[in-house]
């Protein structure tokens, strides 16, 4: 029986706009039939599709997996939505109420934070108490035991970063330890709304590699906190979280080639929803508007806006934070989306890696899950 699927999971799982979609049917790559005033698409179609072709405005050379179902977050038409919620409707809010929203309701693991994590840089700090917690804990996978270890790694986090003023879940609202404990002092009322709407704005982007580790991981039926560590460690990745430290060099020190690190975003070509939010709540900070002015210079040089990373290099240098609590702040933040995926990973096929020959095209070695007798879903 054929799957059909509405125009917009459609276009999510391209990655392209729904008009896009009518081109590709005009070229004969995709079938459309219509019902009810929608149109619908035909499902192995599109994830044919998806698996066989670069995205348009992706990166080259940049492979491709499969499209899984997911509810976390969508981007759509260049705007971000957490659990079907505008990203705009949510810079404001609490991030602990964002984390109910995509997390759901848990209880919280309380984790002794071992005196060894003040030796480590500070973005190592939280995969290390990740790392530490699963080696001392039962290593159940499930929904429950998934949300109680997300939520003890945030509880915990700003001790781990250095704020000595109390214990885990025992102190403020997580924005202000966190500033607290990255910088070394209290920070004003905007300077905290600026890093609550940073951790907001960074809780989920789709499929990104920290995601798919994480979720690789889980369909592995690894530990809770052994998935968050994969996610982690992808996270670290110089194209990934490991950005912003070099966005942050970029922006005190001016870009070294065309390339300019924390500018311009291939799905939000005409700006990023993330750094948007960011930057307005920094420029209510006293001291940010120069360096909100250096980012908008280079924004014009270079032809591209500020992505989420060149945001959290404005918000590093205008509230003088060490350089790598844009990494920092990237792994707190993606937390509750990385558990959020875990959970939803728990109800998919195990995922299995297909090997092609390496003289074999580009598109043959997309990544594709395996159902039980080995036809792909």
């Amino acid at each position: 029986m054929t799957d059909w699927i509405a125009s917009g999971e459609a276009a999510q799982r391209l990655g392209v706009k729904r008009a896009t979609l009518y081109t590709y049917v005009s070229r004969g790559l995709l079938t459309r039939r219509r019902e009810h005033g929608e149109s619908l698409f035909v499902r192995h179609e599109i994830d044919t599709l998806a698996r066989d072709r670069r995205h348009p405005g992706a990166p080259e050379g940049l492979l491709q997996m499969r499209s899984v179902r997911s509810a976390v977050s969508e981007v759509r038409e260049g705007e971000l939505f957490l659990r079907g919620v505008p990203l705009a409707d949510l810079a404001d809010e609490p991030y602990a109420d964002v984390v109910d929203l995509v997390l759901g309701g848990s209880d919280v693991d309380e984790l002794d934070v071992p005196e060894h994590l003040a030796r480590l840089p500070l973005h190592r700090r939280l995969p290390a108490l990740a790392q530490w917690a699963g080696s001392s804990r039962p290593t159940a996978l499930d929904a429950e035991s998934t949300g109680r270890a997300a939520r003890g790694l945030l509880d915990a986090a700003p001790v781990a970063l250095g704020d000595h003023h109390g214990r885990p879940g025992h102190r403020t609202a997580l924005p202000a330890a966190l500033f607290a404990a990255l910088s070394g002092r209290d920070g004003s009322r905007a300077e905290v709304a600026t890093v609550n709407t940073a951790l907001v704005a960074l809780v989920d982007h789709g499929l990104a590699a920290s995601v798919v580790a994480a979720r690789v991981a889980a369909s592995a039926r690894a530990s809770a906190y052994d998935c968050l560590l994969a996610g982690y460690a992808a996270l670290s990745g110089r194209l990934h979280g490991g950005i912003a430290t070099t966005a942050v060099v970029t922006l005190r020190d001016g870009p070294t080639d065309d390339r300019a690190p924390g500018f311009g975003h291939w799905r939000h070509p005409d700006g990023d929803p993330r750094a948007e939010a960011i930057l307005a709540r920094l420029a209510l900070v006293d001291g940010a508007a120069p360096v909100i002015g250096r980012l908008e210079e280079i924004a014009d040089r270079a032809g591209r806006q500020p992505n989420v990373d060149g945001a959290l290099a404005a918000v590093i240098l205008a509230c003088d934070l060490p350089d790598d609590s844009g990494e920092v702040l990237f792994q707190v933040g993606r937390t509750p989306g990385l558990a959020a995926h875990v959970v939803e990973e728990l109800g998919e096929d195990p995922l299995r890696w297909r090997a092609k020959d390496p003289d074999a095209s580009s598109a043959g070695r997309a990544a594709t899950r395996w159902l039980p007798g080995g036809n792909v879903s």
